[in-house]
C-alpha cells in the first residue's frame, strides 16, 4: 500500500524534525509525551467522542465528503464497509496519517464491534486531531440498522500528513504498533479465572465516582478516566506490568488503554463489554448494597413479566410521532426520555427531552421520582426506546410509553427538533424491591453494542446458513397474512402462559419479530432477563422484512 514507507523510516532516522511524522523513538518517562496526555486527558471529547450508526448516515446525507476511517483487517474491509470509507488498518494508522485530511476536519473512525475504533479515535485525539469520533456499535450497530453496505475500495490520494512533536508521534506509534492479538482484549471469564490464579498487577475502574459507588469488580482500584493522568504515579513502575481497566461497556476502558500504551505501558488489556460482561456471566462485584437473601429468594421475574404483559393496554403502551406531537400541545409537561447516546442527543433532540442513554437508565433513577410520571421514551428508531419502556414498566412506572420510529420517524412527520438541552433536576428515586432494581440494573450494564436487534439482510441469510429459532408474536388476524417460513406462532398476550413452547437450550439462536419490532422487544426483553442468552429481534419489524421483498407463507 505505501511503497514508500521503508525510505521515510530510513529518512526519519537520519533527520528525526525534517518530516512531520518521523517516528523518533520517545525516551521513557518524555515529558512531552506526559504533556501531551495531561492536556488530553484535561479535554475528553463530550460524550467521549461517539456517534450512532444513523446520526452518521443523516450526517453522511449533507456532509457527504465526511471522512470515514475503517480501521478493521483489509479481508473485513472487502466484505463490506460503509460507502465511501477509507479502509487503514488499525496499527499502520499512524504511519497513514498522510490519507488523512488536516488536523480539523471531520473524521469518523469506525470497527466491527466499536472494540478497536475508539483507540483509533484516541490515538488520533492525542495526535492533536481536533474532530474525531467513533462509531458506536461499529458496523454490527450499522448493519442493525440497515444501513447501506458498499464492497467497493475507496482509494484516496496520499497527501502530507501534519507535524507532530517526534516524541509524542513515536509514543502513538509504538501503541498501535504494538497493540496484541485480540487488540488487547480480555473477556470476563478469562478475567476471572486469572484473577483467582494470577491476578494481574492492577485492576483499574475508569468509570465514575457514581458508578463505582454501586458496586465494583474486587481488587480493583479507582481511577476514573477525567482524572486518569493525575493517577499515574499509582500506576506499578514497571511499563511492562500486567495492567487491566474496565469501564461500563468498554469504550471508556478502551480510551483509558490508549493513553496509558502512549504512555509507555506494553501490556495492558481492556474487559470487553465491561462491567456489563462481568456482571452478566454471573460474577459478584464488591461495595454494591447488598440485596437482601429473602428478598433475592421471593423474585419470581417470571411472574413479574406475566403480570406485566397480562396488564398491558391494547396499544402495547406504543404511540407514534403525530400523536406525540398533538399530546404535547396539550400537554407540554409531559416528560420526554431521551435515551440515546449523549453525542445523538447534543446533535437534535425533541425539545424539552431529558437524555438517559439506555446503559445507564439505573443510574439515573432520581430524576424520574414519581411511578406514576406520565412519561415517553424514545430513541433513533423505537427499539432501544421499547427496551426502555419495557424496563421502566417493569420496575413500575405505569405510564411509560414508546414511541414508535424513534427520531428518524419523528423526523418524517417533519416535527422539530432543537439542540438547547432543558434544565432538570435530581429529586429522590422512587422504593423499588431491591431485588427486581438489581436484576434490572444487570440487565441494562449488559446492553451491548447493537441492543441485540438483527437486521432483514442478516436474518435472510442466516435462515439460509445457519437458521435460527424464529418466534412470531403478533396476533392471529396478523399472522393470517403470513408468517416468515419456519417460525413458531406465539401471540404476545399469551407468551408468559406458552413458556413449555420456548426453546429448552438457553443458549440457542432465536430471533423475534411482530409487525414493527415493539412488541417482540417485549419478548425479547422477558426471555433475556428469564436466562436466554442469544435473543434478538427483527430491526423493523415484518414491515421491513416485506420491504426488502423477502418472502412469507402461510401459517400452519
Amino acid at each position: 500500500m505505501r511503497k514508500h514507507l521503508y525510505l521515510l523510516l530510513v529518512l526519519a532516522l537520519a533527520l528525526p524534525l525534517a518530516l512531520p511524522f518521523a517516528p523518533a523513538l520517545a525516551q521513557e518517562g518524555s515529558s512531552a509525551v506526559q504533556t501531551r496526555l495531561e492536556e488530553y486527558n484535561a479535554n475528553l471529547p463530550a460524550g467521549y467522542g461517539n456517534i450512532s450508526p444513523v446520526d452518521l448516515s443523516v450526517e453522511l446525507i449533507d456532509n457527504p465528503d465526511l471522512t470515514i476511517v475503517d480501521v478493521r483487517q483489509p479481508d473485513e474491509y472487502e466484505g463490506g464497509h460503509i460507502p465511501g470509507a477509507i479502509n487503514i488498518p488499525l496499527r499502520e494508522l499512524a504511519q497513514s496519517l498522510d490519507l488523512l485530511p488536516d488536523l480539523d476536519a471531520p473524521i469518523v473512525v469506525v470497527c466491527g464491534s466499536a472494540f478497536r475504533s475508539p483507540i483509533g479515535m484516541t490515538s488520533l485525539q492525542i495526535l492533536g486531531y481536533t474532530n474525531v469520533r467513533n462509531m458506536s456499535g461499529g458496523m454490527k450497530g450499522w448493519e442493525a440498522e440497515e444501513l447501506s453496505l458498499s464492497t467497493d475500495p475507496v482509494e484516496v490520494e496520499a497527501g502530507t500528513a501534519p507535524e507532530f512533536d517526534p516524541e509524542v508521534f513515536a509514543a502513538v506509534d509504538a501503541a498501535l504498533v504494538n497493540i496484541p492479538e485480540g487488540w488487547g482484549a480480555v473477556k470476563a471469564e478469562d478475567l476471572n479465572v486469572q484473577l483467582i490464579e494470577t491476578p494481574p498487577a492492577m485492576l483499574v475502574d475508569v468509570r465514575s465516582a457514581e458508578e463505582w459507588a454501586k458496586g465494583y469488580i474486587p481488587g480493583a482500584v479507582h481511577m476514573p478516566i477525567t482524572e486518569l493522568m493525575s493517577h499515574i504515579a499509582e500506576l506499578p513502575q514497571d511499563k511492562a506490568a500486567d495492567i487491566v481497566i474496565y469501564c461500563a461497556v468498554g469504550h471508556r476502558g478502551n480510551m483509558a488503554a490508549t493513553m496509558l500504551r502512549v504512555l509507555g505501558y506494553t501490556n495492558i488489556r481492556n474487559l470487553s463489554g465491561g462491567i456489563g460482561a462481568w456482571t452478566t456471566a454471573g460474577y459478584a462485584l464488591e461495595g454494591a448494597a447488598p440485596v437482601e437473601e429473602a428478598a433475592a429468594e421471593e423474585l419470581d421475574l417470571a411472574a413479574v413479566f406475566t403480570d406485566y404483559i397480562a396488564g398491558l393496554p391494547n396499544s402495547f403502551n406504543a404511540m407514534r410521532p403525530n400523536d406525540l406531537a398533538a399530546e404535547l400541545v396539550e400537554n407540554p409537561e409531559l416528560l420526554l426520555v431521551d435515551v440515546r447516546t449523549t453525542d445523538e442527543f447534543v446533535e437534535g433532540h425533541i425539545e424539552g427531552a431529558l437524555n438517559i442513554p439506555i446503559t445507564e437508565l439505573t443510574d439515573h433513577l432520581d430524576m424520574l421520582p414519581d411511578l406514576e410520571q406520565n412519561m415517553v421514551i424514545y430513541c433513533g428508531s423505537g427499539h432501544r426506546s421499547a427496551i426502555a419502556m419495557t424496563l421502566f414498566n417493569v420496575l413500575g412506572y405505569t405510564n411509560a410509553r414508546n414511541m414508535l420510529g424513534g427520531v428518524g420517524a419523528w423526523k418524517a412527520a417533519e416535527l422539530p427538533l432543537v439542540t438547547e438541552e432543558a434544565a432538570f433536576e435530581a429529586g429522590t428515586a422512587p422504593a423499588i424491591d431491591p431485588a427486581l432494581l438489581a436484576a434490572v440494573d444487570a440487565y441494562v450494564k449488559a446492553i451491548p453494542a447493537g441492543y441485540y436487534a438483527t437486521s432483514a439482510d442478516n436474518l435472510n441469510v442466516a435462515l439460509v446458513e445457519n437458521p435460527p429459532i424464529l418466534i412470531d408474536v403478533r396476533t392471529p388476524s396478523e399472522v393470517e397474512q403470513g408468517i416468515i417460513e419456519g417460525a413458531t406462532v406465539i401471540e404476545l398476550r399469551n407468551f408468559m402462559g406458552s413458556m413449555d413452547q420456548w426453546p429448552e437450550d438457553k443458549a440457542a439462536p432465536i430471533v423475534l419479530y411482530c409487525g414493527s419490532d415493539h412488541r417482540a422487544v417485549i419478548a425479547m426483553v422477558a426471555m433475556q432477563m428469564l436466562g436466554y442468552e442469544n435473543v434478538t429481534t427483527l430491526g423493523g419489524g415484518l414491515q421491513v422484512w416485506l420491504a426488502k421483498e423477502y418472502p412469507v407463507v402461510p401459517a400452519q
